[in-house]
């Protein structure tokens, strides 16, 4: 029933917030130019810090990104689901904040209720943390109801349950726009383990 209310306050151009395998989210569908200026509203967020979009797998990330080098494709397939948020192209035209300068943080979380929303609702989630600009993350939907009220709807569950990254931390971010890859903010996996992924990446070229 949660998600149903979701999709319908999603498909209306409105706000979600919901679990994931990191902080608690807080999203509305990228494709809406109203939906993204409602999150940076409520949040009090910087135009200059765009939204990172949630996909429902690999192939999905495909239809929102450019072109991506074999050695970033491979990572991805290591690291998603899970608490890496990948730096790529974007292609298409999206909302002023959704992405910037031609590229846009694209995630597959390992968590199964943000993948539905995105499956259900038609489209990839324009997200970003929960909390307001400045504020701790939110531990859960009950704390985001709490603090957001009828501003949103609040999907049930905990930030950090689903394996396996399950942590209430927020996701690392890997610039894969060029290769080696360069990590930009050390979150829920460390950059010793995105280092040693890229080498294996790079012993599977050339094999």
């Amino acid at each position: 029933m949660e998600l149903d209310a979701a999709v319908a306050r999603l498909r209306g151009a409105g706000v979600v917030a919901f679990p994931t395998d990191t902080v608690t989210g807080l999203g509305c569908l990228a494709a809406s130019a109203d939906g993204v200026r409602a999150v940076f509203a409520l949040k009090g967020r910087p135009g200059e810090n765009p939204l990172t979009l949630f996909v429902d797998g690999i192939e999905s990330a495909a239809a929102v990104t450019g072109p991506v080098d074999s050695r970033a494709r491979a990572m991805l397939r290591l690291v998603w689901p899970g608490a890496v948020t990948a730096v790529l192209p974007l292609a298409g035209s999206w909302p002023e904040g959704v992405g910037r300068a031609g590229t846009v943080g694209v995630r597959v979380p390992a968590h199964p209720v943000p993948r539905a929303l995105v499956r259900l609702a038609g489209g990839p989630l324009a997200t970003t943390s929960a909390n307001a600009s400045g504020e701790p993350p939110l531990a859960d939907a009950a704390e985001a109801a709490a603090r957001w009220g009828d501003r949103v709807v609040a999907v049930p569950g905990a930030a950090g349950t689903a394996p396996p990254a399950a942590c209430a931390i927020p996701s690392t971010v890997v610039d894969l726009t060029a290769w080696p890859p360069r990590v930009l903010r050390e979150g829920a996996v460390s950059a010793a383990a995105i280092a040693e992924l890229a080498r294996e990446c790079e012993r599977a070229s050339f094999l």
